[in-house]
């Protein structure tokens, strides 16, 4: 690391040492950290041993009579106490996604300050501290990543999920490039879902909602034979009536038509041996994300103005989208007491197909049908040792990735250049290799050093063909990825990534850290442009010192983390030529802090937690110049003209400076019963849709909560439910280009009731 990194390193750490010196409530007696378990991930109980037990396991996420609930994370790789990890991590337990009415991943920027989630094209890129990618084509798996059980989620139409199986969620904050490695520039979302680690268990919901939406989950786990357990886990989601209206086509829009299978079976061969063998399916039909119309006040290049509200469109066609998704994976896990090995293999299959009106007009402007067909496949070996006082961890890594785009398609009747048609394939083959290590220097000071190395190949075929009504014949090539040299054909992409944190247990209950980490993502073709390299690869350089302190006997924790990060060859799309296409940002620079509150007072009646959390964000373009510009039209005309500019001091696009969350729930009992009330408060100050900033989110509050009674000895709950109280207007995704500005709605207010059951 050099001299200059080393003292941006030293930097952090004294402002964090001077912060804890400066509390005086901290100035307690400092004892021994304490010690974390050798596995990556609580083994599976043995049935045999479940079956001995006199009552059923407790939920890690069940309510307690007060003090803050201890929450075990794998950030890395291994389990920990949250608070004794040094990385800044928002935790979720199951209970508190569903106290905040949480049920994709789409809605968990709600109570995740930090976290944006844009949705285009029935389709989510994580942006994590300003860091994420707006660009859905085939083959490219953004800047931030999401994880299930251990498994890369690579396609971005995959990544909008029910979420009803959880067992927690982990948002991990700045560059995980050492034991997550791939493409996890900003961090990652890493879902863990339940095991059928225990008795028979057998839990489910029904409900109704507004827009004559039907919902229902079911989940069932338990032994099937000695050393054998298995679970199933059903959601279902038909929505009937749409937000919006085409008032064109006369038919409603933004509906969503949705069911999600996932499985496991597990294998105890004795204490040490543990085989996991998984299995899911999802098919989604929506048109959520494929619809819209330009933003109020503006005009689509054929003068037309928005009709309706923003859920309504005037476009000449449905838009649709279809994803059907699977995969299956092996986990094998041997405990050889001076460590343990875990063997990951999986594979995932994505079929999305999709229609969409870019306009938005009555006219036959532009549109495009994008199918894609990827198949992935990655391998993991990892060891986990404990070494006296060093704890370590190593292994290797493989993903293939074979992406397609077939019969890509875009017409348009004003443009005839437009009419063409794609079939493009991207091959991806990434090895690495990493290990990292945590040296305790004291009883109460870690050292940790971690290194990975990474080197990706990608291979790009394609051709575009004129179709009908494109001025030239029919099947003539307008572009192929022949004229590409085999270098540009054919490019590899190598990286040393690291990371290096120094951790200070001052009391048992306070710890303060500061890191160095760097994260990469590789350079990456678009798909639907054949004629054109890819675009070189990102590396994200961050400093962060953090203090995490649970205080007051356990009734009140704070953690708060400072960064600071150098980010060069940021990857974006701009909407160029009226189609989406790759291109560098050249440098960025961001900075911000992270804080989280939780108070849960030891009360002498029921439950009562209150969660805050807030984000700055500063996330700025250092150097970019050659901006795409897109200037309006003047009425009666509309769209955008195109031009360069230098976009040096602009912020990032959804990048919004300042975000923050209130939750709170109370459950009190009544009788043999329970009543329970919850509510979350969301607010977002805003933020720029594109690097240009011109076109901005206007700042939003969000408010959610729900209502339930418990009886049966809680085998049974009635609840109600309102997302989006106040029905707040605000998009989820907008595009600018020389079509126009077009929006995509976020989802309006909506209520139910549901009746939920457990045994």
């Amino acid at each position: 690391m050099s001299t200059k990194h080393t003292r941006k390193l030293a930097l952090l750490a004294s402002l964090s040492v001077y912060a804890l010196n400066a509390t005086p409530a901290l100035a307690q007696e400092v004892v021994p950290a304490a010690p974390s378990p050798t596995q990556p991930s609580a083994p599976p109980s043995t049935p045999d041993s479940a079956a001995k037990s006199d009552s059923a396991p407790t939920d890690a996420a069940s309510p307690q009579s007060g003090g803050v609930e201890d929450i075990v994370v794998t950030a890395q790789r291994r389990s920990e106490n949250l608070q004794k990890v040094p990385i800044s991590i928002t935790a979720l337990t199951s209970t508190a996604l569903a106290r905040a009415g949480i049920n994709q991943t789409a809605a968990l920027q709600a109570i995740t300050p930090g976290l944006q989630l844009p949705t285009n094209r029935n389709a989510v890129q994580p942006y994590i501290r300003g860091v994420g990618s707006q660009n859905v084509s085939p083959g490219d798996e953004g800047s931030s990543a999401i994880y299930v059980d251990g498994i890369l989620y690579s396609v971005s139409g995959a990544n909008v999920f029910a979420l009803n199986n959880i067992e927690r969620i982990e948002v991990l904050k700045g560059p995980q490039g050492t034991l997550f490695g791939r493409n996890a520039v900003g961090g990652l979302i890493n879902v863990i879902t339940r095991d059928p680690d225990g008795p028979t268990v057998i839990k489910g919901s029904v409900g109704y909602e507004n827009y004559d939406t039907y919902t229902g989950s079911f989940y069932a786990a338990g032994r099937l034979a000695p050393g054998i357990a298995a679970d199933l886990s059903v959601n279902g989601t038909k929505q009937n009536k749409g937000w919006g209206y085409n008032s064109n086509l006369g038919v409603g829009v933004n509906l969503n038509k949705e069911v999600d299978v996932r499985s496991k079976l597990v294998f105890t061969f004795d204490p040490a041996t543990h085989l996991t063998l998984s299995g899911d399916y999802s098919d989604n039909r929506s048109d959520i994300g494929e619809t819209r119309q330009a933003l109020p006040g503006t005009r689509i290049a054929t003068g037309l103005a928005p009709v309706g509200s923003i859920y309504d469109t005037t476009s000449n066609l449905f838009p649709y989208g279809k994803r059907l998704q699977y995969g299956f994976s092996a986990k094998l896990q041997h405990d050889f007491g001076w460590a343990t090995f875990t063997s990951t293999s999986a594979y995932r299959h994505y079929n999305l197909d999709a229609i969409f009106d870019q306009d938005g007009a009555s006219i036959r402007l532009l549109e495009f049908r994008p199918p894609e067909v990827t198949s992935t496949f990655q391998q993991e070996f990892l060891l986990n040792g404990d070494a006296g006082r060093l704890k370590w961890t190593t292994g290797l890594f493989y993903f293939h990735s074979n992406a397609k785009s077939v019969d890509y398609f875009s017409g348009s009747t004003l443009v005839p250049s437009q009419n063409y048609e794609n079939e493009s394939r991207m091959l991806t083959n990434s090895y690495a290799g990493f290990a990292q290590g945590t040296y305790s220097i004291t009883d109460s000071t870690r050292a940790t050093i971690g290194l990975r190395y990474t080197h990706d190949t990608r291979q790009l075929d394609g051709v575009r063909y004129a179709a009908a009504g494109n001025p030239l014949p029919v099947g003539t090539v307008l572009l192929t990825s022949a004229s590409l040299s085999d270098a540009n054909r054919k490019p590899s992409f190598n990286k040393l990534t690291w990371r290096f944190a120094l951790d200070q247990q001052i009391t048992r209950d306070v710890l303060v850290y500061a890191s160095a980490s760097r994260g990469f993502k590789s350079g990456v073709f678009n798909v639907n442009t054949p004629n054109l390299p890819a675009v070189q690869p990102e590396t994200l350089d961050a400093y962060e010192a953090g203090i995490k302190s649970d205080l007051f006997d356990h009734v009140l924790r704070l953690n708060v983390s400072a960064y600071y990060s150098n980010y060069s060859n940021i990857q974006l799309t701009a909407n160029l030529s009226g189609s989406p296409q790759l291109i560098n940002a050249a440098k960025g620079r961001i900075k911000g802090v992270d804080a989280e509150l939780t108070f849960a007072p030891r009360l002498p009646v029921g439950n009562l937690e209150i969660r805050s959390a807030v984000s700055f964000l500063d996330a700025k373009f250092t150097s970019f110049p050659g901006g795409p510009n897109f200037v309006p039209r003047p009425a009666p005309a509309g769209g955008n003209v195109q031009t360069f500019a230098d976009f040096a001091g602009n912020y990032f696009q959804s990048a919004p400076r300042f975000t923050s969350t209130v939750s709170t729930s109370y459950d009190l009992p009544v009788g043999p019963n329970r009543v329970g009330i919850s509510a979350t408060w969301y607010h977002n100050g805003g933020f720029f849709w594109d690097p240009q900033n011109r076109v901005r989110q206007d700042g939003y509050d969000l408010l959610s909560g729900q209502l339930y009674y418990a009886f049966g000895g809680d085998r049974f709950k009635l609840r109600t439910y309102v997302r989006n109280l106040t029905n707040k207007r605000y998009f989820s995704f907008v595009s600018v280009s020389t079509t126009g500005d077009l929006g995509i709605p976020a989802p309006p207010r909506t209520y139910g009731v549901a009746f939920d059951f457990n045994f």
